[in-house]
């Protein structure tokens, strides 16, 4: 007899987390340039001679960005709030995220993140991209992290908890003011 099982919400997205980071982990050009005629040079090499470049590691990191943001699910929006166990409003849950799986400091406000990294088209928009709306008759006024598949994960209001939502919602594709891509030497 086979037996089904049920995940509730937050076992589902962490699940989703999971197949991101596994997906970003396993698309790294390494393991894609591996085949029978390097893999002897792979093998000989010494651990400590092989590191990866910083473009490859910050992909890896991406994983680390998505995973942390998808454990916050379900924690209530505050406005001001830094800390799981009191809430977050949208920019520090994005610069706690940051912080947590990356040890890098980012600025406080949606509008002062927006400054920081490359501004990326929206067709372009990878996971760990910030994406920035105009939410409150300002430009860059509400920030969130984009997950992948047209989809990103914010802290949204008062009396809601952080989630994920669609991009292409009509909400939100007309409050879209733009995105960036974080880039680790920008934040130290």
């Amino acid at each position: 007899m086979v037996k089904s099982i049920k995940f509730n919400r937050f076992q589902t997205m962490n699940f989703k987390a999971l197949l991101i980071f596994l997906a970003l982990v396993f698309s790294s050009p390494s393991w894609a340039e591996a085949d029978s005629s390097n893999l002897s040079t792979l093998e000989t090499t010494a651990p400590s001679e092989v590191s990866p470049t910083p473009d490859q590691q910050w992909k890896s990191d991406i994983g680390l960005i998505i995973n942390k943001a998808y454990e916050l699910t379900g924690i209530k929006y505050k406005l001001g709030g830094s800390k799981p166990e009191t809430g977050f409003d949208c920019s520090q849950f994005v610069k706690y995220v940051f912080e947590q799986a990356l040890n890098l400091s980012l600025p406080p406000s949606a509008r002062s993140l927006s400054k920081i990294g490359e501004t990326i088209r929206f067709e372009d928009l990878q996971p760990g991209d910030l994406v920035f709306f105009n939410t409150r008759k300002s430009k860059f006024s509400h920030v969130g992290i984009y997950v992948g598949n047209n989809e990103f994960i914010h802290a949204p209001r008062t009396g809601k908890t952080i989630r994920v939502e669609s991009l292409t919602k009509n909400y939100w594709l007309k409050r879209f003011n733009g995105a960036t891509r974080v880039e680790p030497e920008e934040t130290l």
